[in-house]
């Protein structure tokens, strides 16, 4: 498999930092299956702690409930997620120039990553399904995020205080249609396509992962 080309064809255009919307990936795997959720199914997850369950109707009834969709918003989006930048220098020769000119480009940056709108919605990712995971998509233009399928992650341990993110490459097999699983890797950064490749020629166990 070549995955060296990452950029992604919709229509005439071609996007070189598209990413997978999983909102709509629920959706596009279980067409018709939607069943009605029942006090008695909430029970069982609540008590059994069946997080998947739990998940699953959390997301169930912020699609038709407008009131839990409403509480859910309001929790995710009640704090502004303000931010600014506070320039230092540690080097007197450095000439004033270079400053406003790095200085600019990290206003620049941010100002295209749209800060509030992506705490926004990782804070909503949260309160609906209890956690995120998500892997930074380099770019020298701004933030871009791909969020990762909450059921094929997990975090075992930490390097360097800093936790570490497993995924599961089975993911990807979960896309039974092989062009359109292909076009899901090119929109996941490089790693993963060679994880995936690993994992299909047996050099990755199944409970070895990718570090994110």
């Amino acid at each position: 498999m070549d995955y060296a080309n990452r950029k992604i064809k919709v229509g005439t255009k071609t996007l070189d930092d598209a990413i997978l919307k999983l909102g709509d990936y629920s959706k596009i795997r279980y067409p018709g299956q939607t069943r009605i959720i029942t006090k008695p199914d909430v029970l069982r997850a609540l008590a059994e702690r069946d997080l998947n369950a739990l998940r699953y109707i959390s997301n169930f009834y912020y699609d038709i409930s407008g009131v839990y969709q409403r509480v859910c918003n309001y929790v995710a989006f009640l704090y502004r997620y303000d931010w600014y930048i506070a320039a230092e220098t540690y080097d007197d020769s450095v000439k004033e120039e270079k400053v406003l000119k790095d200085f600019y480009r990290m206003l620049n940056y941010f100002d295209n990553s749209y800060i509030k709108k992506i705490c926004g919605d990782i804070a909503l990712q949260v309160v609906k399904n209890g956690c995120y995971y998500g892997y930074i998509v380099p770019s020298e233009k701004n933030l871009i995020l791909q969020e990762l399928p909450v059921r094929y992650c997990r975090t075992r341990y930490s390097v360097n205080n800093t936790p570490v993110v497993e995924f599961d490459m089975r993911f990807f097999d979960t896309f039974r249609d092989m062009n359109y699983r292909l076009k899901v890797l090119k929109l996941f950064p490089e790693e993963f396509a060679k994880g995936y490749v690993l994992y299909k020629q047996g050099k990755l166990a199944l409970e070895e992962a990718v570090g994110c």
